[in-house]
Order: structure tokens, then sequence, then C-alpha cells
């Protein structure tokens, strides 16, 4: 039974295909989508024909680059064909018919007819490297309602051999074409097991007549085809009464074949374009039609063929029927005879083979051989002594000449006229065996030349024990048997290989350097052992470096994943050996830190700890929940910077390496965290002072606000001043929007604006609705989509505005001044705070209050953490204090000398800074201050177990 690989190629829509698994040797029906630009790969069809025709021809160059267009078409159609799982089903019934021991048959179902014009038969599996009608038998599919038992034949196999070359049509040699098939046959004919027989000029009336008197088992074509587009229907040219062409539909032929009793089970069209279809129908093409008429199966050529291509087809596909191969199997043994012509040649695609229903085996063949047939020419018993004459003359010259089997071919012609003519007897029994010799010969060169070892040592014994003198036959044979020795042992050396046996791979390697240096290392299997032996030295070490890590020995594991990485690297062994070097690194800070009790950075390495490796940090839990206890009793400032004056307002760069501080100066300044100056900018006059400052989100820029009304933007890098506006009072808010194009301000003059912080234009919005009661702006804050603005007013309201109509969105209300606005991260939410001495979180969408959290005096500052989960407050009770925000207790408070004027989170939530009328600004650290539980979740959170 056949291991098959069933494929069905379909159009979804127009232009777009699908290809589904009917039937696999693995199981499973797959699909996937065919993603192929069929348009373009048929108009590559005629280069590609030429191309194939054209590597018949002898040439003393290398043909890579003629292959070329053939293998990327092949290459295109083997991954649209088997893209996705379908690769995976190809893949696993390789596996299946490897175990089995026989060939994978790929069968075709195309369902379109454009699909069926592509050479399906130039697959080529990039990852093997391989052509797949090279190596499997690849069939095309013809549906049918039953397919017959093979037919019993007691050999020969009967072949009626038709040749038709009009008048008119570029002319065949009959007698040369009749003279190659006889020779490419003569050995199947000798033996008994194929009979040929033949009509030269086939014309319709005679075909028929063949057709009526003989029963047929194989019908073989010998002309000229084509495709009548305006029909949709294949051609072939028989011969008409006046010697010109008559052109046979593919309907009509089958029509005539039919007319055998029983009809021939295979039909061979060795004729242009027999495999040559249409637009129209799927089955047009000749080949096709024939089958579906009810043929078992054709071989027709989709390109133009070579005579010596046709001929080696012939050869090898007849000779694989006479020894009972299946269909399948003698198309490919006919590809395979045709690759022996030349190691350029690539015609071996142009045969196609349709097969009808599941029609594999055609014959069955009975022991024994039926005598040789008479001959179909007609006899003439007149002048008989000049005929024989004149036979017998040119079977010796061809004879002489090596053409073994045109002499034969003669010599049956002259002995069917005089069968008692000894010298012909003679003459033919020495031609049948210089044929004989010369077939096993060339059957053991072209053996050697394949690397068939034992096919050669087989022929070539076969040689010397007919004739042990004969040519080179007796050197030939010796060498080949040393390389058949050699042979073994690479199949030997691959057997080790698959079974990993990688001492025994180095051990035959050694043999087979000794027997000829040029095996040194067969396929690199050599050096694949040695790099295998060296793999599993690598994996023994890796496994000892995990367990060490799993067991936290975290300098060992380091230390041995580092020499798995220093001997050329193996796996993820350097980014584990980084890692677990970082975890000893890590682990060792952490007890120097817990031993001088320097609890903040302790904290700081278990958060490092955890975000290098959360099960590493999993055992020092306890150990973070007493430093943060610590922290929270005693927290301490990581540092101070003197303002020499009241601090009114602070701003983070977005890098959080920069602090921006303003206050009762008419300096501002931008330290670094470690207390050094690194920008100085006059944002008021002798006589005012700098209420606000606010850094764009780029960094570039630094805008402030004064109380002589005075709107300010800096250039962060020189200090130089780009935009200069004016309030009608002082200025209390400065706020970048998200892109930095836009600024917006609020001032004691009742009004919040919106400036471009470009420079490009002066104003760009003016807000001023305070409900009839003209009240101071306190704070101004963009959300972070840059459609609204927030505005906290001494009227103890904060609004929300739409940021370029300026109508007003919401308000809420507090029992007293608003002195300061903030959106949450997401914008889904609004903080103020009040001199009611409380702050706010609201719903910015519906006003709703979500949570109050209360000081001891009037509250002036109010900030979201960056990951939204924190709200930080300053009040004039000279603290600052942090909040969660489902809970209405401190997470932590941090303290003063003076009232707490301005609160900024670091762009990472990791440090507070605070300002503050102490004429100080401070940093603090904040950056985990929840416990959490073992998967990190806040504890707080009402999420978490």
């Amino acid at each position: 039974m056949a291991t098959d690989l069933e494929l069905e190629i379909s159009g979804t829509h127009t232009g777009e295909y699908e290809v589904r698994v009917v039937h696999a040797a693995a199981g499973g029906e797959p699909h996937a989508a065919l993603l192929l630009d069929v348009d373009r790969l048929l108009d590559r069809r005629p280069s590609l024909e030429a191309t194939v025709l054209a590597s018949s021809v002898q040439a003393r160059r290398a043909v890579a680059a003629a292959e070329e267009p053939v293998r990327q078409v092949g290459q295109q159609l083997f991954e649209a064909l088997f893209a996705g799982p379908v690769y995976g089903t190809y893949r696993a019934s390789s596996g299946v018919a490897q175990e089995r021991q026989q060939r994978l048959r790929i069968v075709l179902r195309l369902k379109t007819p454009e699909l069926a014009l592509l050479p399906w038969e130039t697959l080529f599996d990039p990852d093997a490297d391989v052509y797949l009608c090279r190596q499997e038998p690849l069939v095309r599919h013809v549906p049918a309602r039953y397919t017959p038992e093979p037919l019993q034949v007691e050999p020969p196999l009967r072949i009626l051999a038709v040749i038709a070359s009009p008048c008119g049509m570029p002319r065949l040699d009959a007698d040369a074409e009749r003279g190659r098939l006889q020779e490419a046959l003569a050995e199947q004919i000798d033996a008994g097991r194929v009979e040929l027989e033949w009509v030269p000029q086939a014309s319709w009336d005679r075909l028929h007549a063949c057709m009526l008197e003989g029963k047929w088992h194989v019908l073989h074509f010998i002309g000229h085809g084509d495709y009548d587009d305006s029909a949709d229907e294949g051609l072939i040219a028989l011969v008409d009464s006046s010697g010109g062409a008559d052109l046979v539909e593919a309907s009509r032929l089958a029509d005539l074949i039919g007319e055998a009793r029983p009809s021939p089970r295979l039909v061979v069209l060795n004729a242009c374009a027999s495999a040559h279809g249409g637009t129209r129908d799927v089955f047009s093409s000749t080949g096709a039609t024939l089958v579906r008429s009810g043929i078992s199966a054709v071989a027709a050529m989709q390109f133009a063929v070579s005579d010596r291509a046709a001929i080696r087809f012939a050869h090898g596909f007849y000779t694989a029927l006479a020894h009972g191969r299946r269909i399948d199997e003698a198309a490919q043994s006919g590809r395979i005879a045709i690759l022996g012509a030349s190691r350029h040649t690539l015609e071996w695609i142009t045969p196609v083979l349709y097969v009808r229903g599941g029609a594999a085996q055609l014959f069955t063949f009975t022991t024994g051989a039926s005598p040789r047939a008479s001959s179909l020419w007609p006899q003439n018993t007149s002048r008989l002594d000049p005929q024989l004459r004149a036979l017998y003359v040119r079977a010796a010259a061809e004879l002489r000449v090596g053409r073994h089997s045109r002499a034969v071919a003669l010599l049956d012609d002259l002995l069917a006229l005089a069968p008692d003519n000894r010298e012909a007897v003679q003459l033919r029994e020495t031609a049948v065996r210089q044929r004989r010799l010369a077939g096993l010969y060339q059957q053991a060169t072209d053996a050697e030349a394949t690397g068939d070892w034992a096919t050669a040592i087989g022929m070539y014994t076969e040689v010397l024990r007919i004739d042990e003198e004969y040519g080179d036959a007796a050197s030939r044979v010796n060498w080949c048997r040393s390389r058949q020795h050699a042979a073994d042992l690479e199949e030997e050396l691959h057997y080790h290989v698959d079974a990993s046996q990688w001492e025994a791979v180095l051990e035959v390697s050694q043999e087979l350097r000794e027997l000829d240096p040029a095996f040194a290392d067969v396929d690199g299997l050599a050096s694949r052992a040695m790099d295998a032996l060296q793999r599993a030295e690598q994996e023994r070490d890796y496994a000892k470096a995990r367990a060490e890590e799993d067991s936290r020995k975290w300098a060992e594991a380091a230390t041995r994943y580092g020499e798995l990485a220093a001997g050329g690297g193996y796996r993820d062994a350097a980014d584990r050996g980084a890692l677990c070097g970082r975890v000893a690194d890590l682990c060792n800070t952490l007890q120097r830190q817990v031993a001088a009790q320097d609890w903040l950075r302790a904290l700081g390495t278990i958060i490092s700890l955890r975000a290098v490796k959360a099960d590493a940090a999993d055992e020092y839990a306890e150990l973070a929940k007493h430093a943060r206890q610590e922290i929270a009793a005693k927290p301490p400032a990581q540092a101070t910077v003197d303002f020499e004056e009241v601090v009114w307002s602070v701003s983070w760069g977005p890098t959080g390496e920069g602090l921006a501080i303003a206050g009762k100066s008419r300096w501002v300044r931008v330290f670094d965290l470690y207390g050094a100056e690194r920008l100085k900018v006059k944002g008021g006059n002798l006589r005012s002072v700098v209420s606000a400052v606010a850094f764009s989100p780029d960094g570039s820029r630094l805008a402030t606000g004064s109380a002589h009304n005075a709107v300010r933007v800096w250039d962060t890098t020189t200090g130089r001043l780009l935009v200069d506006v004016r309030h009608d009072g002082g200025v209390n808010g400065v706020a970048f929007s998200p892109d930095g194009r836009r600024l917006a301000t609020g001032s004691t003059d009742g009004t919040a604006r919106v400036w471009d912080a470009t420079g490009v234009r002066d104003q760009l919005l003016s807000i001023r609705d305070w409900g009839g009661t003209w009240s101071l702006v306190r704070d101004v804050a963009f959300s972070p989509d840059g459609t609204r603005i927030a505005t906290g007013s001494s009227d103890a309201t904060a609004r929300v505005w739409n940021a370029t109509a300026g109508q007003r969105i919401l308000e809420v209300r507090h029992d007293n001044s608003v002195n300061a606005v903030a959106f949450s991260p997401d914008g889904t939410r609004l903080a103020t705070a009040s001199s009611d001495r409380t702050a706010r979180v609201w719903d910015a969408a519906s006003g709703m209050l979500l949570l109050e959290v209360s000081h001891d005096a009037s509250v002036n500052a109010v900030t979201f953490s960056p990951d939204g989960l924190r709200i930080a407050t300053g009040s004039c009770d000279a603290t600052a204090r942090v909040w969660g925000l489902n809970k209405e207790a401190a997470l932590l408070e941090v303290r003063h000398d003076a009232g707490v004027n301005a609160v900024a989170f670091s762009p990472d939530g990791t440090r507070l800074a605070t300002g503050s009328d102490d004429h100080t600004a401070r940093l603090w650290f904040v950056g985990d201050l929840q416990e959490r539980d073992c998967e990190g979740r806040d504890a707080w959170d009402g999420t978490s177990g």
C-alpha cells in the first residue's frame, strides 16, 4: 500500500487559494492559506521552459546560474504549498514513510485551472536541499468514481508505439525515433518482458484499425502536440490522407482509444504541450482529458522535450513498469533516467503524471515471457536477395560503429523476410551480445557516476562474466569496491550519528581518514561528534550551575556560568551568570547595610533585588517590612538644599537628575541630586519674587511665574530667555501641556491663560468664569492628554475647562480657598488641596468625591505619584505626607521646621521633593512604602489576598 500525502489546492476568492490535507500517512487534515503570486509565476513559464530545454545542451560550465530560476520557482511553490500546519504534516508523513521503508507519494488535487498550469514538478525543499519529484513520486490526481483493479499481464507488456510526422510541421526522423526507443527498451525486449510494435506515419484510420485489432497495454505516441485556446482543449497531430496534419482534439483521441478492448491502461505522450491546459477547465490538457475519459494513467510533457530526454524517460519508465513497479514509481524512475543523461539537465521536470482516482499499480505480471512477436511491417517477397544483402550490410555497418540496437532491428527485419538466413542469425547473436555488454557497461558507468556503488559493482561483474577482457571493467570494478567500502563506513557513520554514539563516530571517521584522506571529516560529522561531546560536558556543567542557582548559591552559580560563557558561550549561561553575579553582589551589599542599620539603603537594595530576580528577594520579605517600619518611624532626608529664602515651588526635570526651586527670591535655581547648582535664571526683579516654576516635558525649557505679572520661558542649557508674556496680576501657577507646545498660567488677576510656549504666538486662551464673584487663581494643571485644564481658586472652587475652547466642564468645592490642583497620570482623577485643612481626590468626569485626607493646618500643595497609586500633600503644619488612594491614614510623614508649600514626586516615583517656609528644599525616599504580598501587589490594595 502506498504511503501518501494527498493535498487539495483550491481557490477561496479571486486570487486567493487554500491548501488542505485530504489524506496523510501521519494523520490529520490541517489546512492553510496558499500565499502565491500565480499570475507572476505563469508569466515566467515561457522563460522557465526555455531554461529547462536549454539544459539538455552539453556545456563546459557550471549550471548553477541556469538552474537558479527553476530553483526559485520550486522554492516559492514549496513554501506556499507546505505552509503552517501543512508543513508539519508533510514532515511527519515523511517520517512515517521512512519508518515503513517506503517513498512518500505526493498526490496533488488541483481545483482551479490556473493552478494546473503551474510547474509543480519543480517543488524544491530548501531545508533538505532537494527537488521533491526526484526523491518522492509526485502525481496529479484526476477524480474518478472507481479505480479498476490492476490488469493481470502475462509478459510481455504490449506497447503500441505510434509515430506521426505530418508535412508542414517540424520533421521527425521516424527511423531515428524508432531506433532510439528500440535501443532504450532492448534489454526488456530481449528478456521477453516488453513487446514493442510500431505504427509509422499514423493516421486516424490506421490507429483505429490497431485499436480494433490488438490487445494493447500501453499506447506510446511520438509526435507533435498543441493547445487550442479558443476551444480550451489539447491537440495532437496525426497524418491525413495527403500526408498533412490532422489535428485531433483530446476528446476525439479519447474516443478513438476507447475502441480498444480492453482500453490501454497507460498512455505516454512524447509530444510538446501534451500536459498544457487552459484557463477555464482544470482538466483541459490532452493528458488530463484522456485520464478523465477512463485511461488509468497518462505521462505527458508540460514543456518541449529533447529527443535524448524523451528516450531516457521511456527507458527508465518502462523498465520500472516491466519490473512490477507502481506507475508513480515508474515515472520517478523515468525522471532519474533523464538525470543520468547529464548532471546539467533539468528536463526531469518536463514529464507530468496524471493518475485516475486511486490508481497506482496498473499491472500485475505473471511469470514467464512470451516469444517475440512478428513485425507489423508489411512483407514483400519480391527481389529477396538484394534486400537481404542490403539489410545485412547496413546491420554490419551499424554494429561496427556501436549502434547495436539499430543493427538488431535491421537483422530482425531481415529475418522476418528470411528466417533461416544463418549469417543473419549469427550476426544478430553477436549484436545482441555486444548490445548487452554495452548496456551493462553503460548502466555500470551511470551507477558509478551517481555513486550507486553496489549497482556499478554488479554491472561490471556481469560484464566481466560475459567478457573478462572488456575495456576497463576490471579496474573500474576494483575502484567501485573501494568506494563501496567507504560508502559502507559512511553509512555506519550516519548510523552512529543517528544514535548519538559520538565516540563511535570518531572511531569510524579515523578509519575513513586512513582509507582516503579526502574522507577526513565526511559531512562535518567528526567535527559534529567533537562538538556533541563538548556540548554534553557543557550540559553537565550547566545542570550543576542551575542546581546551585536553585539552591541560592549565587556566587558559585555565577562562577560556573561564567566558565561556560567564557568557553565560547553556552545557551543562556552568559545572561544567567550576569544575573547570579548581580544577585550575589546585592546580597553581600545588603548584609553590610543591615549590619550598619542603614535601613533606607537596605530597603533600596531589596527593591533592586526584587527587580533583578523576584524570587531571590522573597527571603528578605520580613527584613523589608522591618526596614519600612524603621524608615516610617524616622524618615531620613536624602538631601537638603538651603535656598536662603522661603520655597514656594519645586519641579523635577524629566530624567529625575535635576530639581528647579522657586520662592521668595527673584532667582530660580536648578540643583542636581548632590546639591550642586546647575542653572540660575532671573525670574523676578528687585521688588518681585518667583511664585511658580515648571520644567517642560522634554526638560529643554523652564517656565517661571512671578509676583510682578511676568510669565517667562528659559532655555535650560544656556539660560537664554525664550518667551516673556504678562498677566494683569501676580502669577501663582504655571504648567506645560504634555506636548510642551502650550503653557497654562493662573494669576491674581482672576484669569487662567494658555500661551504659545514656542514663542511663535502669545496668548491662545483666557478663562474668566467665577460665577459673578472675582477670585484669585491659585494653581493650574493640564490633563495628561492635553485636552483639559484644571484651576484652583480662592473662591473655594476647583474647575475643569476645555483647553481649546475654554468651556467649563466640571466644578467641585471645598470649604475654603483651593490652593493646588493635580490630574492623575491617567487623567481619570483630580486632586485638590485647600485652606480648609483637607486634600481631596475626585472623579474627573463626574465630580464624585473619592477620598479626603486631613492635616492640622491649611494644605498648600498636592500631587500624584507617577504610578497614580499615591498622593503627596504639603501643609502649614510643617509636614508633608504620602497617602495611598484606598486609605485615609498616611503611609509616610516627613517634617520641616516651618510650613510646607510645595511637593513633587521624582519621575520614577522613588523620591519626594518638598519646599518649605524654613528656606529649604528637601528630598525624601518614598519608593516602596507599602508592604507587599508574595506576588508584589500592594498589601493595602483590595485585590491582594
